[in-house]
């Protein structure tokens, strides 16, 4: 077994764990209940709004968190850019 592990090259593994972060991403909901938005396809929304506004990083860093605290307590939304972009990076966004 040990064999195969180190055949397989560490960006395959990497690939995996992008792959089921994402998809993970794309079937939590944003918060319990909700069911127009997952916490992948709010953010992407978001972002696009962000650039086709050209918001700043710090403004949408502001209204993450306004967000955050109008949704329930249980929202998954990040309340930085730093981290919304870190959600999209696997995707080359």
């Amino acid at each position: 077994m040990e064999d195969i592990i180190q055949d397989v090259d560490t960006k395959a593994f990497a690939q995996v764990h992008v792959y089921e972060t994402m998809s993970a991403d794309a079937e939590t909901p944003l918060y319990v209940g909700s069911t127009k938005f997952t916490r992948l396809s709010a953010v992407l929304r978001l972002i696009n709004f962000k650039a086709t506004n050209e918001w700043t990083n710090k403004s949408f860093t502001e209204l993450l968190m306004l967000l955050n605290e109008m949704l329930p307590e249980d929202n998954i939304l990040p309340t930085r850019n730093y981290d919304a972009k870190k959600i999209l990076c696997p995707m080359g966004i």
